[in-house]
């Protein structure tokens, strides 16, 4: 049985993309991947998800990945650029690859992404914290969590330190404001969109679809 796991990296940062990746493997792969430590990307270390992306990638019938840059998440309500670029993974699998079962990490009702794999004639499994239960989604989030540290990686390059991206951080809200201090023109990087913004950068902040 071929499965096809989705999950995603980034979707409540401030800054920097969001990325969905998907990974469809065979299902005699699953304990091979079970035993080299594949689980949820957020239990593993950047060291440990690193080493496991050349597992999974050598393992894996075929891995893709998709990005949604900040100037489309604030235009786009998130769950439904969520629920796009995952249906974006499913199309680029099928239209290759004989697919058996989808299992895709749940946000919200995701109703969209169930009646495009049902059309497909495809089992789905759609559920919450799939990428904490089940092995190809737990495979996608950990490449989905690698693209995204290396993005970011990129961007510091260019930006600087801004921390983990995520509006809790507190790193990444003193680089905000650092940056609101020194320029009226908010960088590219930042989604405009979220509330946060309201307190650390007011002119920063644009509401959806503006």
């Amino acid at each position: 049985m071929k499965k096809l796991g989705i999950d995603e990296a980034g979707r409540g940062c401030i800054i920097g993309p969001m990325i969905v990746a998907g990974v469809l493997i065979e299902s005699n792969k699953e304990n091979l991947l079970k035993a080299v430590g594949v689980r949820d990307s957020k239990k593993l270390t950047r060291e440990k998800r690193e080493h496991l992306l050349h597992i999974i990638t050598e393992s894996a019938e075929a891995v893709v990945v998709t990005k949604a840059f900040p100037e489309e998440i604030d235009s786009i309500n998130l769950n439904d650029i969520t629920y796009s670029r995952v249906i974006q993974v499913i199309d680029i699998v099928t239209s290759s690859f004989k697919v058996d079962l989808i299992s895709v990490d749940r946000v919200g009702k995701e109703d969209i992404v169930i009646r495009k794999i049902q059309d497909l004639g495809i089992s789905e499994n759609v559920k919450f914290k799939a990428d904490e239960r089940f092995t190809e989604v737990s495979a996608a989030s950990i490449v989905a969590k690698v693209f995204r540290d290396r993005i970011i990686d990129s961007l510091k390059e260019k930006y600087g330190d801004f921390g983990s991206g995520y509006p809790s951080d507190p790193k990444t809200r003193k680089w905000i404001i650092d940056t609101y201090s020194s320029t009226s023109q908010p960088p590219k990087i930042i989604r405009r969109s979220w509330k946060s913004l309201i307190d650390l950068a007011p002119n920063y902040y644009s509401r959806k679809g503006i």
